[in-house]
């Protein structure tokens, strides 16, 4: 978007040649001939500035800008004229207008002032995503009873006391962020920000400015002196998720940070101390990490102080009931209406689910089920066939086979009896077995013909 120009003028020769000035510098131009058009393009393809001609047919370009700012209360819009008043002038610098150019056009004015114009907008978009990556939210917690997600609530009360740096291990969904965060709230430094980085949104030749900071002047583009993550999070807490996408070029310059304390921006020969605790999360093995060659050893040890290692969904079923009443009310409030509920043979089935993508996964089949339930409860029944037939049933890992075997066998048989409203001969037919055969599994499991 920060690349693309809009250009609003009745006069198609005016439009053209701006059109053809514009992408000869690389720019992508949209052109509309009237306030009407300008509007129907912007709000389907948002851009990153509007020229906009006052005087045209139609609605004029001061209506024109109103509606713009409307939808895009900080798109820098240029107003151009041939014989505008001073009072247009200000009536448009008063609706927000970024300048005001009279015709005929100068190029190499254009020129710079939709480069500063593109610029700030860019500004204000990283501005923005700054500021959600440092607003911690106010309700971050870890939900569940059992001992091992109260083993992790306890070592992290514990080390949020201190300033070591902290390694956060567990697989995708696990709720790493979470534990940054938590340790964050927990620690002296909940006052000051809270930024994190993802590695992977960044790309390799932007990392030492986006982490380091650059001066203005220091490499083409760089028109503004910018502050790098390290120097955001001043004072507070860093966060690294999912270190190992950070490149090993960029990991030894993160160490070599946190033995000086100090970074240096691009193009500054001075250098700027910074006072932050640094967290890293981390989903592979760290230790088949560095046989890869995708996790520096010295920064393993660096930041291996204290390591956190967050349970997954299977290994703490009995956290389910809890995570899915959660998510439900989560998912209402989202969505509008009354939480879902699932029936104790559903809950059943959910418990006995790997969940390879852990909470996020869960979270994802709980959004699913708000928006194709037919009722106020979902039964085994009722839950979509797709996923259910997808979710990989699996008991405790710490249970015999035999013990393994008839807890799956007791959910494949709930989820069939009540597809088939417990109708035993047109089970026995859909899943394959003799009908005298199923009322022995039944009985064995204690399940009568009926509902149990």
């Amino acid at each position: 978007m920060t690349k693309r120009i809009l250009v609003v003028d009745d006069e198609e020769a005016i439009r053209d040649s701006l059109q053809g000035l514009f992408e000869d510098e690389g720019y992508s131009v949209m052109c509309a001939a009237s306030g009407e058009e300008a509007v129907a393009r912007f709000r389907k393809h948002p851009a990153g500035c509007v020229l906009l001609d006052i005087w045209m047919p139609g609605i004029d370009g001061l209506e024109t800008l109103s509606r713009l700012k409307s939808m895009d209360a900080d798109v820098p819009v240029i107003m151009m004229s041939g014989h505008a008043t001073i009072d247009t002038a200000v009536r448009a610098t008063r609706q927000g207008a970024f300048d005001f150019v009279e015709k005929p056009l100068s190029s190499d004015r254009l020129l710079i002032l939709v480069r500063n114009a593109l610029e700030k907008r860019k500004l204000a978009i990283e501005n923005q995503e700054l500021k959600q990556q440092t607003v911690v939210p106010e309700s971050q917690e870890l939900i569940g009873s059992s001992a091992a997600i109260e083993s992790v609530r306890k070592l992290i009360r514990q080390v949020a006391k201190t300033d070591a740096p902290v390694l956060i291990l567990g697989e995708h969904g696990t709720g790493k962020a979470v534990a940054a965060q938590l340790l964050h709230q927990h620690s002296r430094r909940a006052q000051a920000p809270f930024v994190a980085v993802n590695s992977a949104g960044i790309a390799d030749s932007r990392m030492d400015s986006e982490l380091f900071g650059h001066e203005k002047g220091a490499f083409p583009g760089a028109l503004h002196s910018q502050r790098g993550r390290f120097e955001m999070a001043q004072g507070g807490t860093l966060f690294f998720d999912e270190l190992t996408d950070l490149a090993p070029s960029a990991q030894a310059k993160v160490l070599r940070v946190l033995q000086e304390h100090a970074v240096q921006r691009i193009g500054s020969p001075e250098p700027v101390p910074v006072d932050i605790r640094l967290i890293a999360a981390c989903n592979a093995d760290p230790e088949e990490a560095m046989r890869a060659g995708i996790l520096r050893e010295d920064i393993y040890y660096r930041l291996n102080v204290v390591s956190i290692r967050m349970p997954a969904l299977r290994e703490r079923p009995e956290d389910i009931p809890l995570l899915i009443e959660d998510l439900a009310a989560e998912q209402a409030e989202v969505l509008s209406g009354e939480p879902v509920h699932f029936t104790a043979d559903a809950m059943a089935i959910l418990q006995s689910c790997r969940w390879g993508g852990n909470v996020r996964e869960l979270r994802n089949y709980v959004e699913r089920c708000h928006i194709l339930r037919q009722g106020e409860e979902i039964s085994s029944a009722d839950m979509p066939p797709q996923d259910q037939g997808g979710m990989r049933a699996e008991a405790d890992i710490s249970a015999n086979f035999h013990n393994a075997r008839e807890a799956f066998e007791r959910s494949y048989l709930l989820y069939h009896l009540n597809k088939n409203d417990w109708n035993v001969s047109r089970t026995a037919e859909d899943i394959g077995m003799e009908r005298s055969q199923l009322h022995r599994k039944l009985k064995s499991f204690g399940l009568k013909e009926g509902r149990s």
